[in-house]
C-alpha cells in the first residue's frame, strides 16, 4: 500500500520525502525519545533545504512592493501558512500510522493519528486522523478525532457531521446535540440543508426516545416549530422510522404555510402512496407538477402514477413537456407502448435520426433500447455499433444476444470472443458469462459449462463466474459441483444473500437435506427479507418440511411481490396438495401466460397431469 502522506509533507521535494521514508523506517524499532531526536533533526534539514529552495525560486519572482505591503505581514502570513509543523511527537505519531496502514494494521494506526490530533493544532490532521478512524471501524476515535477537527476549523460542516453521528452511535445523546446545534447555526442561511442533516443524523439513532428528545430541544432552541424546514426535516425523520402518519401530518402542516411549494407537494404525494393512498396521491403530485412541471423527477414520479391509475394517455402529456433528451424520448416511448399507442412509440423513435442531440453516443444507446422493444433487431444492432464509451461493453453484449436472437449464434459467439481479446477481467468474465448463457439458450448445457471451466482457469478468482457455474450445474444434476461453488462464493462474499438462497433452495429441492437448508435460507431472509425470491425459498423448504399453511403464506407472499412461472408452480402445488385444486389451476394458467416453456411450471404440471 503507498504511504499517503499529510499536505505539508507532500508540498515538498519528493526525494526528500523517499530519503525521509527510508530512515524513518530503519530507526522504527528504536526508542521512542531518540525516534523524536532522529525526527526533529531531519525535519530541520527539510527546512534548510526547503528555504535554500524558496531563496533560489524567489530571484525569478517581481519584487514584493514594500510599500504597499508591511514587512511585518507578510512575514507572519508566511510564517502561518507556508511552514509546515515541527513538534517531533506530531511527527512521530503521523508517521507511526502511516507505516501502520501501509501494513494493514488500520486500528492502530487511527490511535497513532488519534494522538498526532491531540497535540497539533493542523486541522489537516485532525481530519485524516478521523478519515483513518472511519476506515478502522473505530467510532469512539471518531468520535475524538472529529471533535479535535471541529474545534480546530469550526466552520466545517463535515467536522460537525461526523462528530454528531459517531456521538449517536456511541450512545452520546448530549455530545450529539450540542454538534447538532452547530450544523444549524453554520446553515442558517440554507435551513433546508440543515434540518435535512439533523434529520439524517437522527434517523438512524438506536434509541429513538432519546433521538426525539434532542430534536424537541433544538426545535425550542432555534424556534422551528412552525418552521417549514423543520416540519420537511421532522416529516422525513418520521417515515424513516416508519411512523408514515405522523409524517404525513407534519408535511401537511408545512403545505399549509407554503401551499405551492414542490417538493413538499411531492412528498407529501410519495407518503399517499406509501399508505395507499391513491387518491390523495395524484391530487398532491398534480398540484407538485403544476407548481413545477419541468422538475424531471416530480413529473416521472407523476406521469408513472398515472399509468398505474390507468391513465396512461396523461402520463404521456406530463412528460411530453419535459425536456426532449434521448432518454426522456425512450422513456416516452416505453410509456407509449404500455399505453399500447404504438403508433406514438413509431414516431417518437423516427425522431432518433432527425434530432440534433449533442451526445452522439447517448442518443445511439437510446435509439438501440427503443428499437429493441419495437422488435427492429437489425436496427438495434447497427444503433449499438455507433455507442462508444462507459455504455460499449452494455451495447457490445447486447449485439450478443441479439445475433443469437436472429439466429447468428456464431457471429454472437464471434463478437464476444473478439471483446476478450485485450480486455481487462471484468469485461472478460462478462463476455463469458453471456457466451454461457447463448450456448445454455441453444441446449448446449455441457459447452456451456466446459465454456466456464475454462473461463475459471483463466480467473480463478472470479466469484460472478464461479456463481454461474454453480446455477448451471444444478440445471445438470452436478450437485457436488454446485455446491462446492457456491459455498467457495459464500466463503468470499458472506453477505451474499442470492449465493447463499440458491445453496439453501438447490438442498430444499433435490436433497433431502431440508433442515440444513433452512438454516441457510433463513440466513438469506434475514440479509434481504423482501426479496421474492427468497420468500419463494422460504415457501418451498416449508413445504418440503410439511408445514403446509406456513408454506402457503410465503408463497402467497412472493407471488404478490413477482409474478413468476415458478412461483406459480410452486404456489399452484402447495394450493393443490392443501386441496384447493381449482385455485392451483387458475394460478398455473396464469403461469403459462407469463413464461409457457417454464421447465419447472412444466414439469409441475406434469407431475399432477394437468400438462393442457
Amino acid at each position: 500500500m503507498l504511504i499517503q502522506y499529510p499536505k505539508f509533507i507532500m508540498d515538498h521535494d519528493q526525494g526528500l520525502v523517499h530519503r525521509l521514508q527510508a530512515v524513518i523506517l530503519w530507526f522504527m524499532n528504536y526508542d521512542y525519545c531518540f525516534m523524536k531526536w532522529v525526527l526533529g533533526v531531519l525535519i530541520f534539514v527539510m527546512l534548510l533545504t526547503t528555504a535554500c529552495s524558496s531563496v533560489q525560486k524567489s530571484s525569478s519572482r517581481p519584487a514584493i512592493d514594500t510599500a504597499s505591503t508591511p514587512v511585518e505581514s507578510f512575514a507572519s502570513d508566511v510564517a502561518e501558512s507556508e511552514l509546515p509543523s515541527t513538534d517531533p511527537d506530531v511527527m512521530y505519531h503521523v508517521f507511526s500510522a502511516e507505516v501502520l496502514g501501509a501494513e494493514g494494521d488500520f486500528s492502530a494506526a487511527a490511535a497513532e493519528y488519534l494522538k498526532a490530533a491531540l497535540i497539533s493544532k493542523d486541522p489537516e490532521i485532525a481530519e485524516r486522523a478521523t478519515q483513518v478512524a472511519v476506515s478502522a471501524g473505530q467510532w469512539q476515535m471518531v468520535a475524538l478525532a472529529s471533535d479535535r477537527w471541529a474545534t480546530l476549523e469550526p466552520e466545517s460542516l463535515d467536522a460537525r457531521e461526523l462528530a454528531a453521528g459517531s456521538r449517536l452511535r456511541e450512545g452520546d445523546y448530549v455530545g450529539a446535540e450540542f454538534q447538532l446545534a452547530r450544523i444549524l447555526e453554520l446553515t442558517k442561511f440554507d435551513q433546508a440543508h440543515g434540518w435535512r442533516m439533523v434529520a439524517a443524523l437522527l434517523a438512524p439513532a438506536n434509541d429513538q426516545i432519546r433521538a426525539k428528545k434532542v430534536l424537541d430541544k433544538l426545535l425550542d432552541d432555534f424556534d422551528a416549530r412552525s418552521n417549514v424546514e423543520a416540519l420537511f426535516a421532522r416529516s422525513q425523520l418520521a417515515a424513516r422510522i416508519g411512523n408514515l402518519d405522523t409524517a404525513t401530518e407534519l408535511v401537511d402542516q408545512a403545505i399549509i404555510l407554503q401551499p405551492k411549494r414542490a417538493d413538499l407537494l411531492a412528498w407529501s404525494g410519495r407518503l399517499a402512496v406509501n399508505l395507499g393512498d391513491d387518491a390523495l396521491a395524484l391530487k398532491r403530485y398534480r398540484r407538485a407538477w403544476e407548481a413545477s412541471s419541468k422538475n424531471r423527477h416530480i413529473a416521472m414520479a407523476y406521469a408513472e402514477l398515472l399509468k398505474q391509475n390507468e391513465d396512461p394517455i396523461s402520463a404521456l402529456a406530463v412528460l411530453a413537456q419535459l425536456p426532449d433528451t434521448p432518454d426522456m424520448r425512450f422513456t416516452r416511448i416505453v410509456f407509449a407502448l404500455d399505453a399500447g399507442d404504438r403508433d406514438s412509440a413509431e414516431t417518437l423513435y423516427l425522431g432518433f435520426s432527425e434530432a440534433q442531440y449533442a451526445e452522439a453516443s447517448d442518443t445511439a444507446f437510446q435509439a438501440a433500447q427503443s428499437a429493441e422493444l419495437l422488435g427492429y433487431q437489425r436496427e438495434a444492432i447497427d444503433w449499438y455499433k455507433q455507442v462508444t464509451g462507459e455504455q460499449s461493453l452494455r451495447a457490445t453484449l447486447r449485439q450478443a444476444f441479439m445475433l443469437d436472437d436472429l439466429g447468428d449464434f456464431e457471429e454472437a459467439r464471434k463478437l464476444l470472443a473478439q471483446l476478450r481479446i485485450q480486455a481487462d477481467d471484468g469485461v472478460r468474465s462478462q463476455s463469458y458469462q453471456v457466451e454461457a448463457q447463448i450456448l445454455q439458450g441453444a441446449d448446449r448445457a455441457d459447452e456451456a459449462i466446459q465454456l466456464l471451466n475454462d473461463a475459471l482457469t483463466e480467473l480463478p478468482d472470479d466469484n460472478p463466474l464461479r456463481y454461474a457455474r454453480a446455477l448451471l450445474a444444478v440445471g445438470l444434476n452436478q450437485l457436488e459441483l454446485a455446491e462446492s461453488d457456491l459455498r467457495q462464493v459464500i466463503l468470499v462474499q458472506p453477505g451474499n444473500a442470492a449465493a447463499i438462497n440458491a445453496l439453501g433452495y438447490t438442498l430444499a429441492d433435490l436433497t433431502e437435506r431440508y433442515d440444513e437448508a433452512l438454516v441457510l435460507i433463513l440466513q438469506a431472509y434475514e440479509l434481504e427479507p423482501g426479496d421474492a425470491s427468497i420468500i419463494d425459498s422460504m415457501g418451498w423448504v416449508s413445504y418440503r418440511l410439511g408445514r403446509l399453511r406456513e408454506a402457503e403464506g410465503y408463497l402467497r407472499e412472493a407471488w404478490k411481490r413477482m409474478r413468476n412461472a415458478e412461483i406459480a408452480a410452486h404456489l399452484g402445488e402447495v394450493l393443490w396438495v392443501s386441496g384447493k385444486k381449482d385455485e392451483a389451476r387458475a394460478l398455473w394458467a396464469l403461469g403459462i401466460q407469463l413464461e409457457s416453456d417454464n421447465k419447472v411450471l412444466i414439469k409441475t404440471l406434469q407431475q399432477f397431469g394437468e400438462l393442457p
